[in-house]
């Protein structure tokens, strides 16, 4: 007979009252203190709480992504020894190209694909067993999604050394677990550059010369117009349309298009007549004077000439050197970013406009939307409050943050929280649970 507890359950209505007597153990010599007796009981019962359809929903979703990454690998697998079987089949003599078109056709027929589809997987499928053995292993437990591979793969491509591959993978890896594709896609391709046997600087350069304009031809009357040109000015000039976007629909507050709307429009009328129209009440003229403003990040020993790692723009991509020294030469100020030499977290950031001093550093910061979900840029992003100012939330740095409109409009929904319990580090709580810790995006460092 178990003397460890006695239970007495009374009440109505499916109330249970329980009184909880460690009788028998104080028999047995060993006396155990009723709060500690208290508290493995109530985490006993926690324990046999159902669980709400929605917290089971999310936890399903979650269970099928990974379960969707395992049966990408087994795919990769599967791939990767058929075209080596059909390789070894078709004998030493035959071409290999052609070997390839004739797996990749049998398999399209099989799986109801485009031949160049298949053709595709069969070659991405091939670079992930045979060169990232290691992301091959991730996805197939589960602690890496299928975009998280093709993000890892396609920005490794310039790294020829398969040591330097390895270690390349390897720092990658452990961002990966932690951020959504799009964030690392940003810090892999960072990463690569630095270990690739061709430079960036000789890449861009060569790449440069593919620059264009394109035109493809939609439905319903439209058209897509693809200018194609270094990331620096691409940069400047959408900066440049959103600032301009944003003081026209400032001055005409009845205006009903979008942002994007506006920004289009903009776009027509720059190239068809140089500038917006200057009349007081043309609706764009509140957009005249507006010049774009670029953040350019250039490490000090690339630009002594010690060291080939490659510029970049805040919360974009690498660019060219010669691009970048050249805009910050021509610069009215210029922005001196601070980071730490191991975490390479932005410390400080030192301006000639002190007004402005506070929303440069963190913009600098963040360089992102700060939810751990999204990528939007600092320039699609308003500084918040973490902790409301109506609430006594202060205006520094330790209570603010970039946030896009969609997830500055979420954080004030019904069951969500966000803490920032360092500066800089956020945490975010869902309606059902769901946390995640979200830190700025920092280089990808090799020992």
């Amino acid at each position: 007979m178990c003397t460890g507890f006695m239970e007495n359950f009374t009440g109505t209505g499916g109330q249970v009252d329980a009184e909880i007597q460690p009788r028998g153990l104080a028999d047995a010599g060993w006396e155990l203190p009723a709060d500690e007796v208290e508290a493995r009981f109530r985490a006993l019962v926690a324990g046999l709480e159902p669980e709400s359809p929605i917290d089971a929903g999310i936890k399903r979703v979650a269970l099928l992504q990974a379960r969707k990454a395992q049966l990408e690998a087994e795919e990769a697998r599967e791939l990767a020894m058929l075209a080596r079987l059909y390789v070894a089949e078709e004998g030493p003599d035959a071409r290999v190209d052609l070997v390839y078109r004739s797996l990749a056709a049998e398999l399209a027929l099989a799986c109801r694909v485009s031949d160049r589809t298949m053709e595709s997987r069969i070659i991405y499928a091939e670079e992930l067993v045979d060169e990232y053995p290691g992301t091959l292993e991730a996805l197939a437990a589960g602690t890496i999604g299928i975009g998280h591979a093709r993000v890892i793969v396609e920005c490794g491509d310039p790294i020829d050394d398969p040591e330097l591959r390895g270690k390349y993978e390897a720092a990658v890896l452990k961002r990966a677990v932690n951020i959504t594709p799009g964030r690392l896609r940003r810090l892999a391709r960072q990463a690569a550059e630095k270990l690739a046997a061709v430079t960036f600087e000789e890449r861009h350069r060569k790449a440069r010369e593919g620059r264009s304009v394109r035109m493809f031809e939609g439905v319903d009357g439209m058209s897509e117009l693809v200018h194609i040109v270094p990331t620096v000015f691409a940069v400047a000039m959408f900066d440049r349309l959103t600032a301009q976007a944003k003081a026209v629909k400032a001055a005409n507050p009845a205006d009903a298009r979008t942002l994007d709307q506006v920004r289009a429009d903009l776009a027509c009328e720059l190239v068809l007549t140089g500038q917006p129209s200057g009349e007081p009440d043309a609706p764009h003229a509140a957009g005249i004077g507006i010049r774009p403003e670029v953040s350019i990040l250039i490490p000090v020993l690339t630009l002594l000439g010690e060291g080939d790692e490659p510029a970049s723009i805040a919360g974009r991509g690498p660019i060219g050197l010669d691009d970048a020294t050249r805009l910050a030469g021509n610069a009215p100020s210029l922005i001196r970013v601070l980071t730490h030499p191991v975490s390479q977290q932005v410390l400080a950031v030192d301006s000639y406009r002190p007004s402005k001093k506070l929303r440069r550093y963190l913009h600098r910061r963040d360089g992102r939307c700060r939810c751990p979900s999204c990528a939007r840029p600092p320039g699609d992003c308003d500084l918040d409050h973490t902790t409301a100012w109506q609430h006594g939330g202060k205006t520094e740095v330790g209570n603010l943050a970039d946030l896009c409109p969609n997830h500055h409009t979420i954080k004030h929904l019904p069951g969500w929280s966000v803490k920032q319990i360092s500066p800089g580090v956020l945490e975010w709580t869902s309606p059902h649970g769901v946390t995640a810790v979200d830190i700025p995006d920092t280089p990808v460092t090799f020992q």
